[in-house]
């Protein structure tokens, strides 16, 4: 049996989430127990525990251990092999090798090396061999290909994500040579599917790069355990089972692999199931793990900073109004002209009513720190263009309200930009802009900031601007209706 997880992201207490219908959901000790009652629904078939990766950071109490928590939650849970997933870099390479040794499970980067060489860093293992019960079964994890441009790039500057698929031809034949009954793939790299057609890849319904990935690969693997998208997914490639279970430990994913007396290998998929908190007894010696660090930070994390007259979500794309809010507060932290936000750092939406330290410290948890750059016009034309270098707005802005047509090509999207003065934009004016040290570094593809006439980084973190900002307004707090990205189509 397989049980896997994904995009933990730091969630050890359980949460009622905006879909659960004010139940809670997940969290490390309810995991656990689910982990023990699965083993005792099968007690033919050992259990295998496995996390698609990004397990540490997105909240209070894991980032302010520095994801120790999580590591020691995860430890109690019983884990036997987690993929390394972009955000385990956010805290420097140093505190990932921390966390490394803390694991009595293993973090597998197959596909990471050295930059410029065929060897991984010291730290990374590609693969693991787990026996339970007799049965021994090869883990070779692997990290989004992407980390370069989704991480932040200084922090991962000393490596190379090669393509999945060669990372799992090279290694199949290792970890099989080794003595494996069967051979899971496990990687932070996702896919999604279309809504209740998530059982026929074939046929189009599920796409993404990790099915690409698993479609390129020769060798053959029994199962593949995805993340990276936060989805559901449920399908096959050439018959082999992949599975993901949306994050932050609001689902889990179960499979069985199985062997015949002639030797086939089959494989099939049990479901996502839901992992509800109040319909299972939480794991006690978990349970106590998180309380005694959830004790630790009380004091900073209750706090209430703002009351929302309204829910403010917060959309995987667009212009929004919580994203508006958060590129106001680092305009005004800055006292630049300009702030622009990229919405992937845009973690989740609010309730209405008292939002407290946690809410907050969950929407930015990544302590990005503010950096002001004096550019050209026709510089910060260039990231405009690039925020809709899809068709898609990926970036809020702050003090501009840019006119765009998705529909044209390339380069001639931004169709007219003007300042809150009513001014518009010359090309050769001097501007200034403030952006998070991700999109300054070109996190995200934003290269056209080292262009920059002058880059001052600041010693102003993102949460601070943000919760400086918050309670520094009238409440009520006044909810930015009006969109500062109007698409107008020319034809």
């Amino acid at each position: 049996m397989i049980f896997s997880t994904n995009d933990t992201h730091g969630r050890l207490l359980p949460a009622v989430q905006s879909w659960s219908e004010g139940r809670p959901v997940g969290g490390s000790a309810a995991l656990a127990a689910y982990v023990a009652q699965e083993r005792a629904a099968h007690p033919d078939c050992p259990l295998f525990v496995a996390s698609g990766g990004d397990i540490m950071q997105g909240t209070p109490i894991s980032n302010l251990t520095d994801g120790q928590s999580t590591i020691e939650a995860m430890n109690g849970i019983g884990y036997d092999a987690v993929s390394i997933g972009n955000h385990e870099f956010d805290w420097g390479v140093d505190i990932l090798i921390e966390r490394v040794a803390d694991a009595d499970f293993a973090m597998l980067g197959a596909n990471i090396y050295l930059k410029g060489t065929d060897r991984h860093p010291e730290w990374v293992e590609p693969w693991t061999i787990v026996e339970r019960d007799g049965v021994r079964v090869g883990f070779i994890g692997m990290t989004t290909p992407s980390t370069p441009i989704v991480a932040r790039p200084s922090l991962v500057a000393d490596f190379d994500f090669r393509p999945i698929a060669e990372a799992l031809d090279r290694y199949i034949p290792v970890v099989r040579a080794a003595g494996t009954d069967f051979v899971v793939a496990v990687m932070h790299e996702g896919a999604f599917c279309d809504v209740g057609a998530g059982e026929d890849a074939a046929a189009g319904a599920c796409r993404g790069p990790a099915l690409e990935a698993l479609a390129a690969t020769t060798e053959r693997f029994d199962y593949a355990v995805t993340g990276h998208t936060h989805s559901r997914l449920e399908t096959e490639v050439r018959g082999v089972p992949v599975i993901q279970s949306f994050a932050n430990t609001t689902a889990y994913g179960l499979g069985r692999i199985d062997r015949s007396a002639a030797g086939v290998v089959s494989a099939r998929r049990l479901g996502i199931r839901q992992a509800w908190a109040d319909e299972i007894a939480p794991d006690p010696a978990v349970e106590r793990l998180v309380a005694s660090y959830r004790a630790e930070i009380a004091d900073i994390v209750d706090r209430i900073v703002v009351n929302l007259p309204e829910p403010l979500p917060a959309p995987r794309d667009g212009d929004f109004p919580l994203g508006r809010i958060v590129a106001d507060a680092q305009r005004q932290a800055s006292g630049a002209q300009v702030a622009l936000m990229n919405n992937g750092g845009i973690r989740r939406s609010l309730p209405a009513g008292p939002v407290s330290y946690t809410d907050l410290f969950e929407l930015q948890p990544f302590n990005n720190m503010l950096v002001r750059h004096t550019m050209s016009g026709a510089l910060l034309l260039r990231a405009l263009e690039h925020s809709v270098r899809d068709g898609d707005v990926d970036l809020h802005a702050s003090g501009i309200t840019v006119r765009y047509d998705p529909d044209a090509s390339y380069g001639e999207r931004i169709l007219e930009v003007t300042f809150d003065d009513g001014s518009p934009l010359q090309p050769e004016g001097r501007y200034e802009v403030a952006v998070n040290d991700f999109i300054s570094g070109g996190g995200g593809g934003y290269t056209m900031f080292a262009e920059a006439e002058s880059v001052e980084p600041m010693e102003v973190a993102d949460l601070a601007a943000l919760i400086a900002f918050l309670e520094a307004q009238p409440q009520p707090l006044r909810i930015p209706r009006d969109s500062r990205w109007i698409e107008f189509r020319t034809y």
